[in-house]
């Protein structure tokens, strides 16, 4: 994945599950879909001004894991809510 591309989100946040610490988004086809904080940070972030690599550099300083480690997980987010009609880049 370029780690420069701007990726946009699309949809929005509809819910909370505090119970199952569980975000719910809605896409613009209407499909729901309950994404863990890690998943709504990322996708929230994903505002046509920040590119991959802010993203990844953002979830390094908040968890202070390894960028190795990070850049997996953030692009196998990024590849879901991209799959899911949640996210376009």
């Amino acid at each position: 994945m370029d780690l420069d591309v701007r990726p946009i989100h699309s949809g929005q946040r509809v819910g909370l599950e505090l119970s199952r610490r569980q975000i719910v988004l809605k896409n613009e086809e209407g499909d729901t879909k309950e994404v863990a904080p890690l998943v709504y940070v990322v996708w929230r972030k994903c505002n046509s001004e920040n590119t991959v690599n802010d993203l990844i550099e953002y979830c390094v300083d908040r968890t202070r894991k390894s960028k190795d480690f990070i850049s997996g997980i953030v692009f196998d987010i990024l590849k879901d809510l991209k799959n899911t009609g949640f996210l376009q880049y």
